[in-house]
């Protein structure tokens, strides 16, 4: 089997760079190769919490990209993955 891309591991790191090498560049040839299926161990198992408050420039300028990311693929999946703004 040949690839253009070979990811090592299922979790979030992962698929996140599969999903943006292939949906978001257009790479046609990536391959995930993990033992077990996709985001199976801590990947999610997350606390659902997050936040845009920080005292530093750049993780605030990191966390409201991600936050924006977020809502993006929220809105592209019917927000399958239930985002829900209520805070913490």
């Amino acid at each position: 089997m040949k690839a253009a891309v070979v990811i090592a591991g299922a979790g979030i790191a992962g698929v996140s760079a599969a999903y943006h090498l292939s949906v978001r560049h257009g790479l046609q040839d990536v391959i995930l190769c993990d033992p077990r299926p996709p985001l199976t161990l801590t990947s999610d198992k997350s606390t659902e919490c997050y936040r845009n408050w920080w005292p530093q420039a750049p993780m605030i300028q990191l966390m409201n990209r991600s936050i924006d990311l977020l809502d993006e693929f929220a809105t592209m999946s019917g927000n399958i993955f239930n985002l829900n703004r209520r805070g913490y």
